[in-house]
């Protein structure tokens, strides 16, 4: 069964994670890895983040299936200083991107990405 749900619904459910302490900003794309809207105002920052979204994802969910685990729930990169990007799917929607910094507790991060999920599922 498909289950369509707006922009604007996606929109009012994904703006949740820009509350989550830490998070600098976030991106959702749709799966042909066009952004659909962004909490970034650095446009030229937005179109990075589709592009590497769109290369990570697959990378990360080959790697996954290859080693039986299935797809990937989530991708995180993490750099030195403890900031980083977390990336997963959207179902049909796309992928949400988000930007994050050092002070992110990544478990209250992983629980409102779970918790957007569950909710576009249902919407």
């Amino acid at each position: 069964m498909v289950v369509y749900v707006s922009v604007e619904e996606v929109r009012r459910v994904v703006e949740g994670v820009a509350r989550v302490g830490g998070v600098e900003g976030f991106v959702v794309s749709s799966s042909d890895g066009l952004p659909l809207f962004s909490s970034l105002a650095d446009k030229e920052l937005e179109e990075k983040v589709v592009a590497l979204t769109a290369v990570l994802s697959e990378v990360g969910n080959r790697a996954s299936t290859e080693l039986g685990k299935g797809e990937a729930e989530w991708i995180t990169v993490n750099a030195p200083d403890g900031s980083g990007i977390i990336y997963t799917k959207l179902g049909q929607i796309g992928y949400l991107a988000v930007l994050f910094n050092k002070d992110t507790r990544l478990g209250v991060l992983l629980y409102t990405l779970r918790d957007i999920k569950k909710k576009l599922e249902t919407a």
